[in-house]
């Protein structure tokens, strides 16, 4: 991405742009965002403010960890499925993106694909045994 944008600017400099670039770009940015966040929820590399809970006793703090595993289950597969349908319909209806004519609907599929994978994460998060308390 960084590449192209440098290409597209120096290029442009010169009366050369290249075409469809930022629409390139946008969609590589696209994608790139969606299938980073399963391994980053693998990772454990979300960023999180935990004020209130990190002076609650473990057993609250497990507690509220499985309730906000739980919802956050729910939410990334209505996620999922909402993305699913809404790529049919772009897929049904032809939508292209506006320089390079590409299909767009094929990137939703792949951010609901996405989704999904980061759902069933999520889900295996949820399901694990209770790790033991350590004082950290």
């Amino acid at each position: 991405m960084m590449v192209l944008t440098c290409a597209d600017v120096i290029g442009g400099m010169f009366g050369y742009p290249i075409l469809g670039s930022e629409e390139i770009v946008g969609l590589m940015a696209a994608a790139v965002l969606a299938f980073a966040l399963p391994a980053t929820q693998i990772e454990n590399a979300h960023v999180g403010v935990d004020l209130l809970v990190r002076h609650l006793p473990q057993k609250i703090k497990y507690i509220n960890d499985k309730i906000i595993l739980f919802a956050c289950f729910i939410f990334f597969l209505l996620v999922a499925w909402q993305c699913y349908l809404y790529a049919d319909k772009l897929r049904e209806v032809g939508q292209v993106s506006s320089t390079l004519k590409l299909p767009t609907y094929l990137l939703i599929y792949g951010v609901a694909f996405s989704c999904l994978i980061l759902a069933l994460v999520i889900l295996a998060e949820f399901l694990a045994p209770k790790k033991e308390i350590t004082n950290e």
